[in-house]
């Protein structure tokens, strides 16, 4: 258990953020000109146009910069962060599965503590740069298992990020494998509950990678913990929905819900092809989902109707395809629009970020996270931008998603600068890239 009170008696230092162009996006009001943000400790104590009075210890003049804030993935695979570039496979996968069989499942295996390690730091860091300041990840590693959840801790707190940590458990590398795995999540259970940077979850890869058998396990282990929510894909691919129809279930949905595995605190991620009963199952448990639309294009798998996304406030994920939320977002509304005739109704992409994503975070972590409002963690990206047209309530959707095309100038995380004037603070971004160029040659050789 972690101990939050370790900070009593340091006395809380206090910032003001002055000069700037608040955007706030699903929030109200939306937009503020010639704005403050006033911080105290790692929360935001006031934000307005009227500036407050009192003390402060450091005051920075933002020149008229345009402050979002600080933004959430909330599904990401760090594992992943060494693929760019990485060998075709000698095979070329015809499908999903084969995709799977041919490229995922051999990278994960190669990852080793060093490799893995270099995952989390250059990863974490292009989350940061990019403004991402939460980041939910599901995490795999089967040669290096005990221990991976408590590394990417670490990292994330040497970053000063919020961090949400699952191992992916699954039958595919059998049952040795299968129980440290389970075992990595419980001990990341019981070691992060409490702790206000860190979330803990159960991962499991899906259902079509788990027996009957492993999910009984999986819910006998869990369900005598005070509180757990499980983090795993869902039908993905038909192939997903299939295995669960030949093992005797109506949908992937029914099956974790027969194993008692869905609560308030799940993530379900993808659900391209669920059934209209399956999101009323998961509106019923008050679980969380999530939503790809990258990485679904990239592995042709399909795309996430409307009624899903809408009816469960689905959240926005990247999926490993990238750590750039904004990027996500427009590529997602982009991808939805090129399928859509003209006239019909897509989705609201920056409800999926700025609005949906911070009601996710703030439940995980059991505090307010993602907006620039009293009361929330003081999470800002901010943006060298000088606009071509007017910023106003009714013009943000337009400048978030096709004007901050650059990565934000500065970076604030619990209160405290991390990027300043584009230098990275306290870190070497240098060393963590060279290194993870060493770790990618090395990783690539085993496969």
């Amino acid at each position: 258990m972690i101990n939050q009170g370790s900070n009593i008696g340091i006395p809380v230092s206090k910032k003001l953020l002055k000069n700037l162009r608040v955007v706030n996006p699903c929030s109200k009001p939306a937009f503020l000109e010639n704005a403050f943000v006033a911080i105290s400790g790692e929360t935001i104590e006031s934000a307005g146009s009227t500036m407050p009075e009192g003390e402060f210890d450091e005051v920075h003049d933002l020149a008229g910069k345009v402050a979002l804030p600080g933004m959430i993935n909330a599904h990401h695979h760090l594992y992943s962060t060494l693929a760019v570039g990485m060998p075709l496979p000698k095979n070329n996968p015809a499908n999903f599965i084969e995709k799977l069989q041919e490229v995922w499942w051999k990278m994960d295996l190669a990852l080793d503590h060093d490799s893995t390690q270099a995952c989390f730091e250059a990863g974490l860091l292009d989350s940061l740069k990019a403004g991402t300041t939460t980041v939910i990840d599901h995490h795999c590693s089967p040669s290096y298992i005990e221990g991976s959840l408590s590394l990417l801790a670490e990292t994330g707190e040497k970053m000063g990020l919020n961090i949400s940590l699952a191992f992916e458990i699954t039958d595919r590398n059998g049952e040795e494998k299968f129980e440290a795995s389970l075992n990595e999540n419980l001990e990341a259970l019981e070691k992060y509950s409490g702790s206000p940077h860190v979330h803990p979850t159960v991962g499991m890869h899906a259902s079509f990678t788990l027996s009957d058998e492993s999910l009984k396990k999986i819910h006998d282990a869990v369900s005598s913990l005070d509180s757990w929510g499980i983090h795993i894909h869902v039908s993905e691919d038909r192939a997903d929905e299939q295995d669960a129809a030949d093992r005797g279930y109506g949908s992937v949905i029914e099956r974790l819900n027969q194993f008692d595995l869905l609560n308030q605190n799940a993530l379900i991620i993808h659900g391209l092809h669920i059934k209209e009963t399956d999101v009323d199952l998961i509106g019923e448990h008050n679980a969380m989902f999530v939503h790809n639309p990258s990485s679904n294009a990239n592995n042709r798998v399909g795309m996430t109707p409307n009624l899903n996304l809408d009816e469960l406030a689905s959240g926005l994920g990247t999926d490993g395809m990238q750590a750039n939320m904004l990027r996500e977002g427009k590529e997602g509304m982009l991808i939805r629009s090129s399928h859509l005739p003209g006239g019909a109704a897509s989705v609201d992409y920056m409800r999926l970020l700025f609005g949906n994503n911070p009601e996710i975070a703030s439940k995980l972590f059991g505090r307010k996270i993602g907006r620039i409002l009293p009361g929330y963690q003081a999470d800002l990206a901010i943006y060298d931008y000088s606009p071509r047209t007017p910023i106003t309530e009714s013009t943000v959707f337009g400048h978030v998603f096709f004007g901050l095309s650059e990565l934000p100038s500065d970076v604030i995380t619990r209160g405290e600068f991390r990027i300043k004037d584009r230098q990275l603070l306290m870190l070497s971004e240098k060393e963590i890239k060279a290194n993870a160029v060493t770790q990618a040659e090395k990783l690539w050789s085993h496969f």
